[in-house]
């Protein structure tokens, strides 16, 4: 009975390992085919995004561009989708070969052939991206010079609807109303012809075949730039004399609007909590004078001008020049008082930052002389007391050395305060505690 009780023990472990080892064998079977079947998934995803590239022509036209740049954008997170199943394949292959499994080639191969060809489908995207963005380059571009052409023909309709206006005053000042900011056109549409030049020079080398197109496209935008010129200058030269007046008109337009960003600038209420900034604000303030000055034999000239144009004129449109001339001449004094003000706070201010640098230095040492003071202790023997002895000698010598600055600083306080320092109550403050310690 033993001995088949014994046999009967070691058939049911055989019967238990074999159990064991054939659902290792089902879980390595079950592994392996769900990740076979998931790579398979992810080619067959790529194989039907592949053949849509590659049956893929690049259009021409922008709107048709459009709707493929669309495409692509919905792309972007299948894309994304698809990388983390592609990961997750990966992933179970490396545990699969880890654990040696018995179709550890098989495995290896499949892994290999999906990282291949999931490489190759995203140079493939990054390609056909690339073409597609050179594409919308060169429509772009065609599209920025269409919008350029027109812009610049407005611009020559409004010089040329100008033809019909006097080269009295009246026409001068309506001239001036429908020019304004021409100038600042004109050197924008030069800037954006640079722009263009550049542009059409690199999409011409990108694009070969197109050169003929992308570079024409500019010499058309160049030919009616040309044209807008030609208009301007002949108009100029029509004015005559009245082109004088139209220059002193842009010149009191000019002066206007520098006057009025000065005055803005001196009306800082900035104050400095600082002797660096104090030094900073003053320096800034002392250029704003430098450009006054700058302006003043302008100013004069215009001033001149405008006399000479207004003298004896009584009808409404030299009445309303005389009155912008009188209103300069009233921002122009107050501009020079403002700065003067100003002047005279940041002085202050600066003044004020220079005298707490001063007490600080002052409270520093008088803090350390009563440190010295209040640690002191009496000597108990002669060689302790000559020391002693030595110590305070030592110590009157710092304290005379340093009277004179301390009494400086103080001195400046006072005339601060006597001078109305706008800080000066904080200054009297600060002299009557230096003062008593």
């Amino acid at each position: 009975v033993q001995s088949r009780l014994a046999g009967i023990e070691e058939r049911y472990k055989e019967v238990v390992e074999l159990t064991r080892l054939r659902k290792q064998a089902l879980q390595d079977a079950l592994a392996l085919y769900r990740m076979l079947s998931e790579a398979s998934a992810c080619e067959v995803w790529i194989d039907e995004k592949e053949q849509w590239l590659n049956s893929m022509d690049i259009p021409e036209k922008l709107e048709d561009l459009e709707v493929v740049q669309h495409r692509f954008e919905s792309l972007e997170p299948e894309m994304n989708n698809q990388a983390s199943r592609v990961a997750v394949v990966n992933q179970v292959a490396r545990q699969l070969i880890h654990s040696v499994h018995p179709s550890e080639r098989e495995i290896k191969a499949k892994q290999d052939k999906l990282n291949t060809r999931w490489s190759a489908f995203r140079d493939l995207v990054d390609l056909k991206k690339d073409s597609l963005s050179s594409a919308l380059g060169v429509q772009n571009y065609h599209l920025e010079c269409n919008e350029t052409k027109s812009w610049i023909k407005e611009k020559t309709k409004l010089i040329e609807s100008t033809q019909e206006l006097g080269n009295d005053l009246a026409g001068v000042m309506a001239l001036q109303r429908k020019l304004t900011g021409m100038e600042r056109d004109l050197a924008a549409i030069e800037d954006k012809l640079g722009d263009l030049g550049k542009e059409a020079e690199r999409l011409a080398s990108e694009h070969p075949e197109q050169s003929e197109a992308i570079k024409g496209r500019l010499d058309g935008i160049t030919s009616v730039w040309g044209e807008m010129k030609d208009t301007m200058k002949n108009r100029e030269e029509s004015l005559g004399e009245a082109s004088k007046l139209q220059q002193f008109l842009r010149d009191v337009d000019d002066f206007q609007s520098w006057l009025s960003r000065t005055q803005t600038a001196i009306a800082s209420e900035d104050m400095p909590n600082t002797l660096t900034e104090a030094e900073k604000l003053l320096t800034q303030h002392e250029n704003i004078k430098n450009e006054i000055r700058n302006y003043e034999e302008d100013y004069q000239k215009m001033r001149d001008m405008g006399e000479m144009v207004t003298q004896g004129q009584t009808d409404a449109q030299h009445m309303f020049l005389r009155q912008r001339l009188q209103a300069l001449d009233t921002g122009w004094n107050e501009l020079h008082k403002m700065w003067e003000n100003r002047q005279n706070l940041l002085s202050q201010s600066h003044a004020y930052q220079l005298f707490l640098r001063d007490t600080k230095q002052a409270e520093a040492f008088l803090n350390n002389q009563e440190y010295v003071l209040a640690h002191t202790e009496m000597p108990t023997t002669l060689e302790g007391a000559e020391a002693a002895i030595k110590k305070q000698e030592d110590f009157m010598t710092t304290l005379d050395a340093n009277e004179e600055k301390i009494s400086g600083v103080l001195d400046t306080g006072r005339r601060l305060v006597a001078d109305g320092n706008i800080n000066g109550e904080r200054i009297q403050e600060k002299v009557d505690s230096i003062g008593d310690r």
